[in-house]
Order: structure tokens, then C-alpha cells, then sequence
């Protein structure tokens, strides 16, 4: 494996279109008196060079049109990168490709061939079109070799029994070409997050066979830890090695810059770049084509100087400790940003988990607003009541209730404390318009489900849900996990901007860029007690260098 860096760029791949007009090839088939043939043998070469091919693709939902005209091209061997903000498209032209929506208009072709609609499982695999979603789409409770075979078994003529030696080895014959080694028979429930992985693009390979068809990886890289990304890259190049072609989604542009091809970018439903080459565009030039304007650059709010912290102690933790996490010491002022990170299993998932009373098997101690507790908490609303708000990792499962109304979702933390007077729901309207206000939350529907919502608009009501309880302490997991690049500047500035009414604001996350823009100081969780603590130039660079120096 490589360093734990940004991948090594292959030499990019060029798949524009033919020049149109007369050649040679033209005056030979006029000259022999057999141009129609030659013209259709010419069509049907150039529709084989693409791995896949779509031309004007358009998608209404009543009267919105989510896609307009698209058209993206793959070329053998190509990784081609999808962009765009929540809510440009992305999902829906990928579940168009997968069968899950029916396209209105447009074409789709794999290998030259016409992918009929709707489009069904089967013909995705006649096709050898695959695909590895965000959630990777397995279950835990079944061992390796049923995860990757699944749908894919071959139980015998007379006894209908499934040979699990021989789908057993028909799963390493595709672990193989991957190059990596995972016990077939483990659960993957227990597997760690790099192999659940690895069992998920095997699963999508296993039935390509080399040089044909295309896989999609739609926000696969979400769920990884940032040490395994480079195994990850090495494994999509090696796929783009053997002719096949890929398709990225993503919302990390460093990923894009380094890993892709070419690239296509979604804006409100039509396609503002069409295949443009990587090696042609800067990041800022890309931010630019997915918002359709400049990305302010540099920190956010704060100056270096450290005025705007508050004396007071907001939250002061003595040897928190869990699995992993090992006796950390942490003192979080008022009007600061905090940012926690680190590398591998080093208990960066568990230190929300311990503040917030949500583990039973920590340690420690914490003061908060001059009240004291012992971990683990018996009553954590009494944290909650001290002032601590915790905004979780997992969003949709421990932070929102995705049927239940973005309006109820905002206000519920304030509703007991309303009391039977305020039953009414003029004071839950007010707040909600105040969060569309300060959040910039799309669309201003207050009686729309939570699912509904793009993911960066799910976070942002998360946010609201919390800040409008005003905390003296809040604590962010992975607060741009899954948003687009818009939608992650809000969000960074809305933490920043909670500063100035004096709460205390800690972040964990392994986004790098996003610490080093807005936090006054960082600290590097290191396997055992070993921790470091980066203040005063906290850039991506020194933070970077912590973790895996």
C-alpha cells in the first residue's frame, strides 16, 4: 500500500468524440462504392469505445424537472467523476442507471448496446454494469462469501443445494483480483470498515469481466476511515487498469483532483462541464462550476489572535476513557472551536459517545457550567440540561426522525419546555423561518419530512435542532459528512458564528481542510495516551503531520 496521501495520478485518459466531416476513410468507401457500410462500421466502433454512454437524459417529478438534457460519457479504462451540489441531479441519474427511476427522456448505451427501460436487474448484469453504493448495501448478520455471492448462487439441478465450497472459491477467485486477503467465512458485521469495503467492490466485480461494462461508486468513500482511502484508490485504478470503466460520485474535490479522469458537473438539473479533464481545472476553478460562483477561501470568522475566547472553562473532562480512548484531558472555552482528530482506531468515534452518556463502558469525569458528573452519566438529560448538545455522526438514524416534519424536527428540543400554553404552532413556525434564515435550508417547506431533504439540508435542520436551544457546549460529529461543497461552507461558518453568543464548539472529524479553517486549536488522538495538541497555525498541513507522523 502507499503512503497514507493523495493517490499517484495515471496518465489521464481521453475520450472526446470524434471530428465530424469527410476523411480518407470517406473517399476510400466512396472510391469502392461501399460508404453506407463503412459509415455503419465507423458508428458501431466509435459506440464501442464507451463504456458507457448517455445523451439527453431528463427526469420530471411532477412539474420540477430534476434532469434536463444530460449527457456524460465513460470511456474504457476512464475514471470519470459526477459533481454537483445536493440536489443537482446526481441521485437521479444514478438511480435512472440502477432502475429505481424511469428516465423521461434520453438514451442510455453500455458497450455500444442500449440498456432498455426500465432497467432491470438482469439486464444490469447482462450489461456488466454494477454498482457500490454510500451505505455499501450489506448485511451484517451473513458471512463474507454470502455477501459477495448473493444473487449470484448456483444451487445444484436435483438437491437445489447451494455448494458453498465452490461459491466459497468462486469469492476468492474475485478477492483475488483485487489483491486482498478477507476471511470468507467472518461475518461482516464484524469486519472493520475497510474490508466491509472491499466485500462490497467484490461483489460489484465479480461479474465484470475484464475491460467491459462500468461500475459506479456513489459516495463510497463516505463511510471510510481516512488511512484506508489510498487501498481504496489503488483498488479503483487497478479496476481502470483492466479496461472497465468507473464512475465516481463524489462530494471531496481533493478526491476528484487526484483520483479522476475526467469529470462531469451537475447544476439544478443540467450539465454545466461535460467530461472536462481533470488535469485542466484547479480546485477553486471546480468549486466555481459546482456553485456557479467563487468559493470564498482562507479561515472562517475568528482571528488568530485568540480575543474572541472566553475565560470561563465550558467544559472541562478529566480521563475520558473507552475501548480505544485512553484518559483524555480536555478544557473547551467559551467562543472557541475545537477540532478532534486522528488516525486509525484511535477513539475518535467514541470521545461524542463518552461526553454524551451514550456509552456504558467509559471512564472519567466532566464539568460542565460548574456541575459535576461521573462517567458513566445515569441521567444523561441532565447533561443535556447543564447545557451539553450533541450533534451525532449518523444523522438520519440518532439525530432526526426522517417521516417526521422538518418544522417538529427543529423545535422538538423546545416543545416540552414550552409547556401547555405554547401548544400552539405559531412559536415552532417563527422558529423554524429563523432557521431557514440563518441556515439558508432549501426547500422552505416546514411540513416536509426530514427525508426529503438533501443531506447537507438534513444537517443543516440537525444544526438549528441544536442551536436554537443555545448550549453552552456543543459537540459536532462529522458535521459536512455527505454535503456538498456549498452547503459545507454554511455549516462551518453556522459553527463559527454559535461562537459569538459564547457557546463552545468541538468538532471530531478526520476533514482535515475543514478543521484547519475554522479551529482555534486541534488535538491528534494517538493510539494510548499519546495525544497532541496543534494551536496558534493550525493548517491542514500541521494537522496532517500530526496524525501520521
Amino acid at each position: 500500500m502507499r503512503s497514507k496521501s493523495a493517490p499517484i495520478r495515471r496518465e489521464p485518459v481521453r475520450a472526446g468524440g470524434r471530428v465530424k466531416g469527410r476523411g480518407r476513410g470517406d473517399a476510400d468507401a466512396d472510391a469502392s462504392g461501399s460508404h453506407g457500410r463503412q459509415a455503419a462500421e465507423k458508428a458501431a466502433e466509435s459506440a464501442a469505445e464507451k463504456a458507457v454512454e448517455i445523451k439527453g437524459l431528463t427526469k420530471r417529478f411532477g412539474r420540477a424537472t430534476v434532469l434536463d438534457q444530460v449527457d456524460l460519457t465513460i470511456a474504457p479504462g476512464e475514471i470519470h467523476a459526477l459533481v454537483g451540489q445536493n440536489g443537482s441531479g446526481k441521485s437521479t441519474l444514478i438511480k435512472i442507471l440502477s432502475g429505481v427511476h424511469t428516465a423521461d427522456a434520453g438514451q442510455i448505451r453500455v458497450g455500444g448496446r442500449p440498456l432498455s427501460a426500465p432497467v432491470r436487474p438482469a439486464d444490469l448484469r447482462e450489461h456488466s454494469l454494477a454498482f457500490v453504493h454510500q451505505d455499501l448495501g450489506l448485511v451484517d448478520d451473513l458471512t463474507v462469501v454470502e455477501n459477495v455471492r448473493v444473487g449470484q448462487y448456483r444451487p445444484g439441478r436435483l438437491s437445489r443445494r447451494i455448494a458453498w465450497a465452490q461459491e466459497g472459491r468462486r469469492a476468492e477467485e474475485t478477492f483475488a483480483r483485487l489483491k486482498a486477503s478477507i476471511p470468507r467465512g467472518a461475518q461482516v458485521g464484524s469486519l472493520p470498515a475497510g474490508q466491509r469495503a472491499i466485500v462490497a467492490i467484490a461483489r460489484a466485480v465479480q461479474g465484470q469481466r475484464p475491460g467491459t461494462g462500468a461500475i459506479v461508486f456513489d459516495e463510497s468513500t463516505q463511510s471510510l476511515p481516512r488511512e484506508m482511502l489510498p487501498e481504496f484508490y489503488d483498488i479503483l485504478q487497478a479496476i481502470a487498469r483492466s479496461g472497465t470503466g468507473i464512475l465516481i460520485v463524489s462530494h471531496r474535490l481533493e478526491e476528484v483532483m487526484a483520483l479522476a479522469d475526467r469529470v462531469t458537473v451537475l447544476r439544478d438539473g443540467k450539465a454545466t462541464a461535460e467530461g472536462v479533464p481533470v488535469a485542466e481545472l484547479s480546485e477553486a476553478e471546480l468549486s466555481r462550476l459546482i456553485l456557479g460562483r467563487e468559493l470564498a477561501s482562507g479561515r472562517i470568522g475568528a482571528a488568530a489572535d485568540g480575543e474572541h475566547v472566553k475565560p470561563e472553562v465550558a467544559l472541562e473532562a478529566t480521563g475520558l476513557s473507552g475501548r480505544v480512548l485512553r484518559k483524555l484531558d480536555l478544557q473547551v472555552h467559551g467562543g472557541e472551536v475545537i477540532g478532534i482528530t486522528g488516525a486509525g482506531d484511535c477513539g475518535l468515534t467514541e470521545v461524542a459517545d463518552i461526553v454524551a452518556g451514550n456509552s456504558r463502558a467509559c471512564g472519567g469525569r466532566l464539568k460542565i457550567g460548574g456541575r459535576e458528573f461521573t462517567l458513566p452519566v445515569g441521567n444523561r438529560a441532565a447533561l443535556h440540561d447543564a447545557g451539553l448538545a450533541v450533534i451525532p455522526q449518523n444523522r438520519m438514524e440518532d439525530g432526526l426522525a426522517a417521516e417526521v416534519s422538518a418544522l417538529a424536527n427543529v423545535t422538538l428540543p423546545r416543545v416540552g419546555r414550552r409547556g401547555r400554553l405554547f401548544l400552539g404552532r405559531g412559536w415552532q413556525r417563527r422558529e423554524f423561518k429563523a432557521a431557514v434564515d440563518a441556515f439558508g435550508i432549501t426547500p422552505q417547506s416546514p411540513n416536509s419530512p426530514a427525508a426529503w431533504f438533501s443531506g447537507g439540508n438534513q444537517q443543516k435542520l440537525l444544526l438549528s435542532k441544536w442551536l436554537l436551544n443555545r448550549p453552552q457546549i456543543l459537540m459536532a460529529c462529522e458535521p459536512t459528512q455527505a454535503v456538498d461543497v456549498g452547503a459545507r461552507l454554511d455549516i462551518l461558518r453556522a459553527l463559527r458564528q454559535a461562537t459569538n453568543e459564547g457557546i463552545a464548539v468541538v468538532i471530531c472529524s478526520i476533514e482535515v481542510q475543514d478543521l484547519a479553517v475554522v479551529c482555534d486549536r486541534v488535538i491528534v488522538l494517538r493510539a494510548g495516551r499519546d495525544h497532541l495538541e496543534i494551536a496558534g497555525d493550525v493548517t491542514a498541513e500541521a494537522i496532517t503531520r500530526a496524525t501520521y507522523g
